[in-house]
């Protein structure tokens, strides 16, 4: 019976898990940056409600009446929140590198490429407030602006954060092809947890643009100056 028995218990374990197994894995290289995304999409919402805004009280009429382009002024309403996200960012990493490991908490390392984070972060407040722009041009209620929100924001990013740190099957790996947040929390783990560079990122990077683009296009199509 104990050379051999008739029942036995085979422990296995798949074998991406081994693979990360390898090396110890510091949590905060995978929750700092992927609520770091969520905040930085979140600002979309902000983009979006101050356009609305803007229009409500009519003061976006009067800058039509300005002698300057409308390119300009809408740059002019979308640079104030680049500046949001990009102090969101400096605030969460420097907290993770600076403020946690005084609490306890391990240093959260920043990758090997200064050159790839820098333009992930910059391709990631692009796309974020392209997004809303979209929004500003699809929703026609502050009521509408928060439901779109709240669904593509919230629902999107968590699903991003899910689909980030787990093995993908189908039909799961094309869905989240379609999430831009999926590709920015891809790019820092890339980064942070693997140690890769500018050459490894680079398909996120672009997939970020692309969605930038596409945001940016179909916003300004359908976006109402008036």
């Amino acid at each position: 019976s104990r050379t051999e028995p008739l029942l036995a218990v085979e422990e296995n374990w798949p074998q991406h898990l081994l693979e990360e197994g390898e090396e110890h894995i510091n949590p905060l290289s995978v929750n700092v940056p992927g609520f770091a995304v969520l905040f930085i999409f979140l600002t979309a919402s902000t983009t979006a409600q101050a356009i609305y805004a803007e229009k409500k009280v009519g003061s976006f009429r009067r800058l039509l009446a300005a002698p300057i382009s409308k390119t300009t002024i809408l740059a002019g309403k979308l640079t104030p929140n680049l500046l949001i996200g990009l102090a969101q960012i400096l605030v969460l990493f420097g907290a993770g590198v600076l403020v946690l490991p005084l609490l306890g908490f391990e240093r959260m390392p920043l990758g090997n490429d200064p050159l790839a984070l820098v333009l992930v972060c910059l391709v990631l407040l692009l796309c974020s407030t392209s997004l809303g722009v979209l929004i500003a041009a699809i929703a026609r209620t502050e009521g509408q602006i928060s439901g779109l929100s709240t669904v593509v924001l919230w629902v999107l990013g968590f699903a991003a954060i899910l689909l980030a740190q787990i093995p993908l099957v189908p039909p799961l790996d094309t869905i989240s092809l379609l999430i831009p947040h999926y590709w920015a929390n891809a790019a820092f783990l890339d980064l942070f947890l693997r140690g890769q560079g500018l050459a490894d990122v680079m398909p996120s990077i672009l997939a970020l643009l692309g969605f930038t683009v596409a945001f940016l296009a179909v916003g300004l199509w359908r976006f109402k100056f008036n």
